[in-house]
């Protein structure tokens, strides 16, 4: 197999295995590699810390992962802090839209994309639509509160982040672009001297630059 391959080169190149951290996609790979180099070393050494990259992203990150369903209620109170009494939905339609936006959120930080450009862009392309469905020039109530929600998507981001920041948590893309960012830092500071990142393939953004 391929981790078999790889803990066979490595053993070649005489690598210190204690003294490593290997990082793998899941922790259904780690238990493969733990199993392989086992199997391959005829010495007694320290088991080397072998980590899935989730596992991996939240050390650098210094974040802890929230619960899925603790995100949309920390969202939910994001959502009413930052949102005129008068437009504030009810939790149920809130749901809906809501962990879709979650999702959205998750992919601009795991692809760090730079959040204002895409906010700007999506209000603008809401507003162009209209312009060019609607043959009424003074839009209801309804498509302005429409229209409004569409501006408002930066702050919400924004606001959830922050909230979650300050209690120490984040979900996984959050936490990622984090890890990201402190990456060069944790380089210059880890006690292992080395990382084997194994197995691999179709990063996104944040992967590719941790």
């Amino acid at each position: 197999s391929f981790i078999q391959d790889v803990v066979i080169d490595l053993k070649k190149k005489n690598y210190n295995f204690s003294d490593t951290m290997f990082v793998l996609p899941s922790k259904r790979a780690g238990l493969f590699l733990r199993e392989t180099i086992s199997q391959h070393l005829n010495e007694t050494i320290f088991s080397p810390e072998i980590l899935s990259i989730e596992e991996f992203v939240e050390r650098v990150s210094g974040l802890d992962y929230i619960s899925n369903s603790e995100l949309v209620f920390q969202f939910y109170e994001s959502y009413l802090e930052n949102t005129p009494k008068g437009d504030i939905e009810p939790f149920d339609k809130f749901l809906k839209w809501g962990q879709i936006l979650i999702q959205d959120f998750n992919e601009i930080d795991r692809y760090l994309i730079e959040p204002k450009q895409v906010f700007e862009y999506l209000s603008a392309i809401k507003e162009i639509e209209h312009q060019h469905w609607s043959l009424d020039e003074n839009p209801t109530t309804q498509i302005k509160n429409y229209l409004v929600f569409w501006k408002r998507l930066g702050s919400y981001y924004h606001a959830l982040k922050k909230r979650l920041s300050d209690k120490n948590l984040g979900y996984q893309g959050m936490v990622y672009k984090n890890a990201a960012d402190k990456i060069k830092d944790y380089a210059q500071h880890q006690n292992t001297n080395q990382h084997v990142f194994l197995g691999f393939n179709a990063l996104n953004t944040a992967e590719e630059q941790i």
